[in-house]
């Protein structure tokens, strides 16, 4: 593992994170900070830098009364250039603070999996559990010569309880649609509703063929699966009645028949062939 020296001598960017706090910080809550941070840094190079095989670094730079520093590091072996460590530090950066911006507003996070939920009410933790604390998280790279500083995101007490009151919304919402009676199956549309002014007031008819022939009510199970299919369905350039979904659902019943389906998740959106084909 390299040392701190080393890693500001290679890298030319990292993240320093910043918290300020008014009472005594409980070890778990210091070590879920980085922990959760540090998983979501893993993720993130995981998915958008996999070639590069990096992991987070990190280090406590410093501690004082109601204060302390830390500085993480992306580890990565094999990297081209310092220009590379520079985009990964700025896109997570980005992502992060987006995504807890979005929180604190009450929104969730698109496409989010239990261990982001977990991962990000980690780091936050320290902050909402204080009665009055803040955090702030910055970029440093290191660009023509100069070490440049971006504050990506400053959150409260207050903010951080707001984010924490959407990721346990959004944990429930996941625990719901977790065990599903139909996964990954073909999902096309009967009749489409355009808009929510419309006169026909009985909204979407789906058909998933491999359950039953007839078209049934589309209920949506969640605000980001409404979003994800609205958008096909109002701002695609093509016909809503020739894309498929492939979907996870579960079945409303009503005197032992299926009325509905519950769409929980939309894996893929298809371009089905044309009659004939």
């Amino acid at each position: 593992m390299k040392t701190y020296s080393q890693l500001m001598e290679e890298s030319k960017g990292y993240l320093t994170v910043r918290l300020d706090i008014k009472k005594p910080v409980e070890i778990g809550d210091f070590a879920s900070l980085f922990a959760g941070m540090g998983g979501q840094f893993d993720a993130y190079l995981r998915e958008f830098h996999p070639e590069l095989r990096g992991k987070a670094q990190m280090y406590v730079k410093e501690v004082r009364k109601g204060s302390i520093v830390a500085d993480i590091f992306p580890n990565v072996p094999d990297l081209i250039g310092y220009m590379d460590n520079v985009l990964i530090v700025l896109g997570f950066g980005a992502l992060f603070s987006k995504r807890v911006r979005a929180l604190i507003s009450g929104q969730f996070i698109d496409d989010a999996k239990k261990s982001d939920i977990k991962e990000i009410g980690d780091t936050i933790k320290s902050v909402s559990n204080d009665s009055g604390g803040q955090m702030k998280i910055e970029s440093v790279t290191y660009e023509d010569g100069v070490w440049r500083r971006n504050l990506e995101i400053k959150f409260d007490t207050k903010e951080a309880r707001a984010a924490q009151r959407t990721l346990e919304e959004q944990k429930n919402a996941l625990d719901q649609i977790e065990h599903v009676d139909y996964q990954r199956v073909l999902m096309t549309f009967e009749r489409s509703r355009k808009s929510d002014t419309d006169l026909d007031k009985t909204g979407e008819l789906v058909v998933i063929g491999e359950v039953n022939e007839k078209p049934k009510a589309l209920i949506y199970g969640s605000e980001l699966i409404e979003q994800k299919i609205k958008h096909e369905i109002r701002e695609a350039d093509d016909n809503i009645y020739k894309k498929g979904f492939v979907v996870d659902a579960n079945s409303r019943l009503r005197d032992g028949r299926i009325v509905a389906y519950v769409v929980t998740q939309v894996h893929q959106i298809v371009d089905l062939p044309d009659e004939g084909d």
